[in-house]
């Protein structure tokens, strides 16, 4: 069959960017066989990759994406690393504690295992135990920062209340009337981490870059084919999110967005001195739909904003991409006025897949066909330790964790008219969210 949904990326990812020209990439040409195919190199594809390599150290094991990794949808992301959701509310927690728990468990697993191999393989991505700073301006944001931390009480996690003041002396603005500081997620440099990820592989795998997967056909064994090769594999693991229903599954049960962000050149040293602040921080809106900020110190001292989303099921980056910079504009010069005359070097949007329900996709698809996909805003973590319990449960292992993510809820099916919805939705949250957009 023909892979009927395609990522179609630009080059305007300030992460991917700021790093300058990668090295050649290693394109698939000609017809290949191997034990395990992994198809997309974001979060879970990288996890599940290194999983198997590890667990079957005499195994062929490709992996493919379709553009240069860092420049793909992993790539595009804020940089949050986080252990809990933003936007947990206190009655969800207070009817499933339980569950809250074991969410919160799963994401600190996927961050410590994450962590340690950059660690180990020395990935200089800035990945710094940082914290999230929940942040309001409003007084309706002030009551969505209470009732996070009473959702954070109910599962005793720690975090300190900040006021307006300590907000000013950290942020360099005078915009947030209240925060929360939640300590124990990680903030990275979300291009340099999977390139390095990639690039540090065990020895029995295999990765390919700019090879776009055309068609498909399932067996096993399955084959799929590019433009310029084929590789036919016995098993095959599609991290491909919201793309994959363009290889036959999960039709009208997947709703694929782009979130848009952009980033300010470099501060001089005068406009640093003159917002002052601390020089690396991360700020998530006390409203879900409002501004998420990353000041980022490498390379040298930049501002990230990221808000608004659009449906878009051909991630097309370059249709809305004025109108998303124009949003951030506004969104920057609020925060920091004394910065207004500083420019936008980079405005980009990324990928991301989201279910009705907010279910992921796990397990087995077809035979020897696995998934793992939807992992709702919190990708890195989640979709780290998905890929990674993926490939435990393809060789056999068992763990109480990956019972767990077997025992999930599965996507639901999306209502009609799924992108009349998703536009009205985004306009009403955003219109809700006022002052902290």
């Amino acid at each position: 069959m023909k892979v009927s949904l395609l990522p179609v990326y630009d080059q305007s990812n300030g992460w991917h960017e700021v790093l300058g020209p990668p090295p050649e990439a290693n394109v698939l040409r000609g017809d290949i066989n191997c034990d395990y195919l992994i198809i997309g190199a974001g979060y879970s594809g990288l996890a599940a990759t290194r999983r198997l390599a590890e667990l079957e150290p005499s195994a062929s094991i490709v992996l493919i994406e379709g553009d240069r990794i860092g420049n793909n949808a992993a790539g595009r992301s804020s940089g949050f690393a986080i252990d809990h959701a933003h936007n947990l509310r206190a009655k969800s927690f207070a009817d499933a504690k339980r569950q809250a728990i074991e969410a919160v468990q799963m994401n600190r697993a996927g961050l410590d295992w994450l962590g340690n191999t950059i660690m180990r393989e020395r990935i200089d991505c800035q990945w710094v135990k940082e914290g999230k700073y929940h942040a309001a301006a409003t007084t309706r944001g002030e009551r969505m920062l209470g009732k996070f931390a009473e959702s954070l009480d109910a599962i005793e996690e720690d975090y300190t209340l900040l006021d307006g003041a300590e907000c000013q002396a950290i942020f360099g603005s005078r915009y947030y009337t209240k925060a929360l500081h939640a300590p124990h997620s990680y903030l990275v440099q979300p291009a340099a981490m999977v390139r390095g990820l990639a690039q540090t592989m065990p020895t029995n795998v295999v990765v390919y870059e700019k090879s776009m997967v055309r068609a498909v056909d399932y067996g096993p064994p399955h084959i799929v084919r590019t433009d310029s090769g084929s590789v036919t594999a016995p098993v095959m693991v599609l991290a491909t999110n919201g793309f994959t229903e363009g290889f036959g599954f999960l039709q009208k049960h997947l709703i694929p967005l782009i979130t848009w962000g952009s980033m300010t050149r470099e501060l001089t040293a005068a406009e640093s001195e003159r917002i002052g602040g601390a020089p690396s921080y991360g700020i998530i809106a006390a409203h879900p739909a409002g501004t998420s900020v990353r000041r980022v110190t490498s390379p040298n001292d930049r501002i990230l904003v990221r808000n608004i989303f659009s449906f878009s099921k051909k991630s097309d980056f370059v249709k809305r991409k004025a109108w998303a910079a124009k949003t951030h504009r506004k969104s920057f010069v609020g925060r920091w006025p004394e910065l207004a005359d500083v420019p936008f070097e980079h405005s980009w949007g990324g990928a991301l897949s989201l279910s009705r329900n907010g279910a992921p996709v796990f397990g087995e698809l077809r035979p020897n066909v696995y998934g793992t996909v939807v992992h709702n805003g919190v990708g890195i973590a989640r979709g780290t330790i998905s890929g990674k319990l993926l490939a435990e449960m393809i060789v056999g292992e068992d763990s109480e964790m990956l019972r767990q993510m077997q025992a999930k809820d599965r996507p639901n099916k999306n209502l009609p008219f799924q992108d009349l919805g998703v536009r009205i939705n985004a306009r009403a949250r955003r219109l809700i969210a006022g002052r902290e957009e």
